[in-house]
């Protein structure tokens, strides 16, 4: 079952890019697709960026390259973000969208 805040690669045709699911739960139970950040190794001092560390890697969550896929583009499981990185990126998502 594919959950909120866990990475998996992705498949995009030409390649795998690690990718962190940001719908919530209720919509990746029921829909065919989900909303997803891809993590970077590429940092930039963007204001819409969070700092990760994942299998040894530094870092970032795009959510400035946010985007939707089908389930069926999931390759496998590397990962879970960590509670602190999850509440970052819940706060910047807040501060993105609201008015």
């Amino acid at each position: 079952m594919v959950k909120r805040f866990d990475v998996y690669l992705c498949d995009f045709g030409s390649k795998l890019r690690p990718c962190v699911i940001l719908s919530p739960d209720e919509m990746n139970n029921t829909l065919p697709y989900m909303l997803m950040a891809p993590i970077t190794t590429n940092e930039r001092l963007f204001p819409c960026r969070v700092g990760v560390r994942l299998k040894g890697k530094q870092g970032q969550v795009a959510l400035d390259m946010m985007y939707t896929v089908l389930k069926s583009n999931l390759k496998e499981k590397i990962g879970t973000l960590p509670e602190n990185t999850r509440l970052e990126l819940l706060d910047l998502l807040k501060r993105m969208f609201a008015p």
